[in-house]
């Protein structure tokens, strides 16, 4: 008789906290788009919560090395990608704008803050990392 394999502890909690934090984006977008936005809200905090609890309740190892090393290489393609479009951008809009061929929609004013807030934290955590390693 065969014996089927089943997947790992690992696999499995590490696929619940994805699936987890996935479900609760997914109805939050969807509810927002559907005019419900408090029900968008709770359930991303549901969602999010429960992925959080079932990290810190756990007694196995959710993420381990692999994912840290995979973690990293995403993180630095994503500072990377998002520094990039942003220096052409939004100096190219500033420019347009003053030149009078491009007015600042809001929601790109609004992503100009956050983008400047992402890599501020981000300096600050870059900071941090080089005076701990001294």
């Amino acid at each position: 008789m065969a014996e089927t394999a089943s997947p790992s502890p690992l696999a499995s909690t590490r696929s619940t906290y994805a699936a987890l934090w996935a479900v609760g984006s997914v109805l939050y977008a969807g509810l927002l788009l559907a005019g419900y936005p408090l029900f968008g809200v709770a359930a991303f905090v549901l969602g999010g919560g429960a992925a959080i609890t079932l990290h810190a309740r756990t007694d196995r190892t959710v993420f381990d090395e692999r994912d840290r090393d995979v973690f990293g290489e995403a993180g630095r393609h994503t500072i990377a990608l998002l520094g990039v479009t942003s220096a052409v951008v939004f100096p190219t809009m500033v420019a347009a704008e003053a030149l009078g061929y491009a007015e600042w929609p809001l929601w790109l004013a609004y992503a100009g803050y956050f983008v400047a807030a992402l890599f501020a934290v981000w300096g600050v955590f870059v900071l941090l990392a080089r005076a701990q390693r001294r």
